[in-house]
């Protein structure tokens, strides 16, 4: 129908899929936390304080009580010395301690302390870093794991944390070269080939993504990330049929969030699986943490561009039903592009329905509200003009003209009208100013056309 081109042209979003939770490193089984509670720092000494006897004495006291589970303890010995501040080892430790027990404020301070005892302390570099990442703040973690790369450091933690920094801020080349070094020393490690899988898609190489990907669903297909990333991969391939069965997998694990769940409903729309697409429409909207009320219009849309009138009946009425949505999309709720968004795909409904006078009140008493609504002015007009109601029409489409951001469409359908009334002259005006307000092929052609009836005389 015609009238669904009025409507603002709807965006399928991908499924944002969020990095999962980075591993946390088992600190106690590492290679520098041995060195630590063995007394072996000083091997290196660019990168390893030395041990001295004193600090050898608490190091060992407090890798006992690990031994015998009794961290607190630890952390006590530790923390109680007359010589922790002037020891950057003792400090790491601590920091460690601290770290495993989740006290994430003090594990940041005793780590940024014992830098600053010994700047060139590698390890603390690396698990400072931890810290920040494990704390959300990845932006201050990047540094810290530069420097642990200029002073040494090769492991796959390392480079892996300093991938996630960089797409953490859609570095994403960078992102994946770091992640392509972290895979070298830890080729099994599903984090690191995620976030790699993740760049390329940001790359536009979503091929080699899905590809790796694949690799990861087949390993362990209960991973919902795996299969979120993928679907994003098949989105950007315009494989919709793929993406759609990637994230029914995930929905049916119960693991699929409302704004991924309406996603998956406008693939089922496009892929013509209208009834699959109100199920998944209905668990988005009453899911516990509901989609925005702007995407659930979207979906709206959606049904009525493509000419479903049952199932947009169903979709308005299952809003209408949820306290939420009705709060929300109330006329007097201030969203007022939303709602005239909202006011303009319920009036066609109406109209597309049998009840053209019920979509032409909707919309005007929307413009009682806000009477320079373009789109509102438009539609009005063509409701005008199926009524016959030609002069109407032409001057609400007058008052669109005036407003530059509908000026172009105001002239243009300005023009179609007067063409239907075989007045070309005027019509040929109002064609060639949409014309050099907004440049298109087709309407070109179409004023080459108009002209070619101006010019002929009749019979």
């Amino acid at each position: 129908m015609r009238h669904s081109a009025i409507l603002l042209s709807c965006t399928i979003l991908a499924s944002a899929a969020h990095a999962a939770p980075l591993p946390i490193d088992p600190l106690w089984k590492s290679e520098s936390f041995r060195k630590a509670v063995t007394g072996s720092f000083g091997i290196d000494s660019r990168i390893e304080p030395f041990i001295t006897t004193d600090e050898e004495f608490y190091l060992k006291k407090a890798a006992e009580e690990m031994a015998a589970d009794n961290r607190k303890a630890a952390i006590a010995t530790l923390g109680g010395s007359s010589i922790l501040d002037r020891s950057p080892a003792m400090l790491f430790n601590l920091a460690t301690l601290q770290y495993e027990e989740g006290d994430m404020e003090a594990a940041q301070a005793s780590f940024g302390k014992a830098i600053a005892a010994f700047p060139n302390f590698r390890d603390a570099h690396r698990n400072l870093a931890v810290v920040f990442v494990q704390s959300g703040q990845p932006d201050k973690a990047e540094p810290h794991l530069t420097r642990a790369l200029e002073l040494g450091a090769n492991d796959g933690l390392t480079y892996g944390l300093l991938g996630y920094c960089h797409a953490s801020r859609d570095h994403h080349q960078a992102a994946l070269d770091a992640y392509r070094a972290a895979m070298l020393s830890q080729p099994k490690d599903r984090q690191w080939r995620l976030g790699a899988a993740q760049a390329l898609v940001a790359l536009e190489h979503s091929r080699e993504a899905a590809s790796l990907l694949q690799s990861l669903v087949d390993e362990m297909p209960e991973d919902s990330s795996s299969w979120l990333v993928q679907a994003d991969a098949w989105l950007r391939l315009d494989d919709k049929i793929r993406a759609a069965a990637n994230l029914e997998i995930v929905h049916r694990s119960g693991a699929l969030d409302a704004n991924s769940l309406l996603t998956l409903g406008h693939l089922y729309t496009q892929s013509d699986l209208p009834a699959l697409a109100l199920e998944r429409y209905r668990a988005a909207l009453t899911s516990p943490s509901p989609v925005s009320p702007s995407r659930a219009v979207e979906a709206l849309e959606l049904f009525v561009s493509g000419a479903d009138w049952t199932r947009a009946k169903e979709f308005t009425t299952l809003l209408d039903e949820i306290e939420f949505y009705r709060k929300e999309l109330d006329p007097a709720s201030g969203e007022k592009p939303l709602i005239s968004r909202l006011t303009r795909v319920r009036a066609i409904l109406e109209l597309e329905t049998g009840d053209a006078a019920a979509g032409a009140k909707r919309v005007e008493e929307w413009l009682e509200r806000e009477p320079l609504d373009g789109h509102a002015l438009l539609l009005l007009a063509r409701f005008r003009e199926d009524a016959g109601q030609t002069e109407e029409a032409e001057m609400l489409l007058e008052q669109a003209e005036r407003l530059p951001e509908h000026a172009a469409s105001a002239h243009l359908a300005r023009g179609r009208l007067l063409v239907a009334a075989k007045d070309y002259e005027k019509a040929l005006e109002h064609l060639e100013k949409s014309q050099e307000l907004k440049p298109n092929d087709s309407l070109a052609e179409y004023i080459a056309a108009v002209r070619e009836f101006a010019e002929t005389p009749s019979k």
